[in-house]
């Protein structure tokens, strides 16, 4: 993990967010994952700010070894201590992947990666609890990374269950060879310590799960992830267009006030681009009074 505790004057970027979401759902945490669109980029708020901090940005470009990349998921959202351990409750998950859910396909090979994933801690879980489990990949040939990623519920015809002892209790009912590889995975978990502004990067492929946060506590995070641009056509976007809730100022507040780097992120092709010509970057600038628009025309291509 890394952090990411960049100051934005007072109080930090971490604490400003913090504050937003706390207050947020103060009286409704989330009952699952996500904040049901209220917290989904842009928000108009220093959530914003974190989404497109150029810090992860650089550090998702150096994972993938690509300077083109686009953002695929930002949400925030306040996880509570409860006691629901139901089939499908997130409050004690079971150990997956997260490509189910953000592509049709299987992930590429290891070696050759295309998504990178992020929870922002909001919370100290040394505090709250609710901290990240993960399952490090030891090597190519370690038994719980092999092709194909398929030994877990809801992939690969297996019945689907959120909760971790609901799932591991069908495994071991319907499927014990399957279970028994998944007890390693338990055996070798690990769960960091994450304090407020921690980030936790990981991949779609890498094993990890969501554990209780402690009773009459909240863990509040970010989630973010990226695809490589060559890789967005079938790497998907979970959150709805970043353009849809356009005409209401915190789309064109956003675009207006950061960089290039960070317009790319979200589908502005970047300076020097072919689709750009001194036509469209003028009605581009029109469309947003106040948008620096010569970074676009210093690199227009004629021929």
């Amino acid at each position: 993990s890394s952090g990411i505790n960049a100051e934005y004057g007072e109080p930090s970027l971490v604490d400003a967010c913090a504050t937003h979401v706390n207050q947020l759902f103060q009286d409704n945490p989330s009952p699952d994952f996500g904040s049901d669109g209220k917290c989904e980029f842009p928000t108009g708020t220093k959530l914003d700010d974190v989404t497109l901090h150029e810090t992860l940005i650089d550090a998702v470009c150096q994972l993938l070894d690509t300077k083109h990349i686009v953002l695929t998921q930002s949400d925030a959202w306040c996880k509570a201590g409860k006691t629901d351990f139901t089939d499908n409750s997130n409050n004690d998950q079971r150990f997956h992947m997260d490509y189910g859910n953000n592509t049709w396909l299987h992930p590429a090979p290891w070696h050759r990666p295309e998504n990178v994933a992020a929870i922002v801690y909001l919370a100290d879980t040394g505090v709250t609890g609710g901290g990240t489990a993960v399952c490090k990949r030891e090597s190519d040939n370690d038994e719980l990374y092999q092709e194909p990623y398929i030994n877990m519920p809801g992939l690969g015809g297996f019945s689907f269950y959120n909760n971790r002892k609901s799932a591991e209790q069908y495994f071991q009912e319907k499927h014990p060879e399957v279970a028994a590889l998944r007890q390693k995975l338990y055996d070798r978990e690990v769960i960091p310590v994450y304090r407020r502004g921690d980030v936790l990067l990981y991949r779609y492929d890498v094993w990890h799960r969501g554990t209780p946060v402690k009773p009459g506590h909240r863990r509040s995070v970010i989630n973010l992830a990226w695809s490589a641009r060559a890789a967005a056509e079938w790497n998907l976007c979970w959150n709805p267009a970043w353009t849809k809730w356009n005409y209401y100022g915190k789309g064109e507040g956003v675009l207006t006030r950061i960089s290039p780097k960070q317009r790319a992120l979200i589908g502005v092709p970047e300076p020097g681009h072919e689709c750009w010509t001194e036509q469209r970057v003028r009605g581009f600038g029109a469309r947003y009074p106040g948008l620096d628009i010569q970074p676009y025309l210093d690199k227009i291509k004629t021929t």
